[in-house]
């Protein structure tokens, strides 16, 4: 009877033994396939820690903020992001670069093509008045500087709008190309789909909708869709021309034509009934 008893107790250790290692290699693969390469750069820390790079005085002709030809001090965009990304590990083709602003702008392009470009991010202004680092942007009547940084380029046209040229630049971002489709599109309703191309080309960079995209502007439908306390007709008339409506409006006129502005509002009607709680 002690023998049966002995050999019960050693089954049991042996079974415990092997339910162990077998949950030990499962959390050491969990481990492994969580690893992600760091896909953010906080500039402002980089600033800190000396780690932007070699300073140099550049030119751009026809800047599209000042528009006029202007000079800078700035650092290599391109080889900044080299050094503090390991780019081998990121999917390039499927990859967008997002560059947050200190007012909640999030433009957005292509990770390839931001590498086929010369970017530099500028910090200081060499024609500003003595004090300051930035000569004053005036826009729609509002006076802003670009502080901390103003992304620009040397070899690039200007009047192409797949380029992005953000000021008060803080953070670099990289994300899946596919993350802001998947959550924002109407798959279901083809006429909402027009609404939504002009909603990802026109207004994402400063409005959220569900908590997705920029913050420079109101999140458009949590907790509730901005088509609910709009008057349609006039929600179309003000995505037109703001200014209109508003003396000295942040909201840009766009250059759309109101047929594309009630596509735009169709879409805004369309997710009003695809609420989703936005966390802070």
């Amino acid at each position: 009877m002690k023998t049966v008893k002995i050999k019960f107790f050693i089954s049991c250790l042996f079974i415990f033994f092997l339910i162990s290692c077998n949950k030990q290699k499962e959390q050491k693969t969990e481990t492994i396939v969580n690893v992600q390469p760091e896909t953010e750069l906080d500039l402002l820390a980089l600033k800190e820690k000396s780690k932007l790079g070699k300073d140099t005085v550049i030119t751009v002709i026809n800047d599209p903020v000042y528009h006029k030809t202007k000079k800078y001090h700035a650092v290599n965009a391109l080889l900044l992001l080299k050094n503090e990304i390991d780019l081998s590990k990121v999917d390039i083709k499927n990859t967008s670069i997002i560059f947050e602003c200190i007012d909640g702008y999030k433009p957005e392009m292509p990770l390839e093509l931001f590498l086929k470009t010369n970017p530099f991010l500028a910090f200081k202004d060499v024609d500003a008045p003595k004090g300051s680092n930035w000569e004053k942007i005036v826009k729609n009547g509002n006076e802003m500087n670009a502080d901390p940084f103003y992304l620009v380029y040397t070899s690039t046209s200007t009047d192409n709008q797949e380029y992005k040229w953000p000021y008060n630049v803080i953070k670099f971002r990289l994300e899946s190309k596919n993350k802001n489709v998947e959550a924002l599109q109407p798959k279901d309703d083809e006429v909402a789909m027009k609404g939504f191309a002009l909603f990802q080309k026109h207004c994402i960079t400063c409005h959220a909708i569900n908590g997705i995209g920029g913050e420079m502007g109101p999140e458009l439908n949590y907790p509730k869709s901005v088509t609910e306390y709009w008057k349609e007709n006039e929600l179309v008339d003000y995505i037109v021309d703001p200014a209109s409506f508003r003396h000295k409006v942040k909201m840009p006129t766009l250059g759309i034509t109101k047929q594309e502005s009630q596509e735009i509002v169709k879409y805004l009607k369309y997710m009003s009934g695809k609420k989703i709680e936005v966390r802070k």
